[in-house]
């Protein structure tokens, strides 16, 4: 699933910054993107995946390979489904 979720995170960090540019590579505040940027992806990530990422992941994993490795190694950090919680 790795490679499906990378994909899904790249185009949100497309969609979101209005860079059709950006690869999986593409560092979030590297491409001008700011913490209402934040918000917007974690809520795109919970529609798109059904993942509820804390802000703080985004903050710390701020590329679309990187948030998804994050995913893929440490599953017990983020809520899924409708009772997780964002912060």
């Amino acid at each position: 699933m790795a490679p499906d979720r990378v994909a899904a995170l790249t185009q949100i960090w497309r969609e979101v910054l209005g860079n059709p540019e950006l690869d999986e590579s593409s560092d979030l505040f590297e491409n001008d993107g700011s913490s209402l940027h934040v918000l917007q992806i974690t809520g795109r990530i919970h529609d798109a995946l059904g993942v509820d990422v804390k802000l703080r992941h985004v903050f710390s994993h701020a590329s679309p390979r990187s948030l998804s490795d994050f995913l893929e190694g440490e599953p017990g950090q983020v809520d899924s489904g409708a009772d997780g919680a964002r912060s």
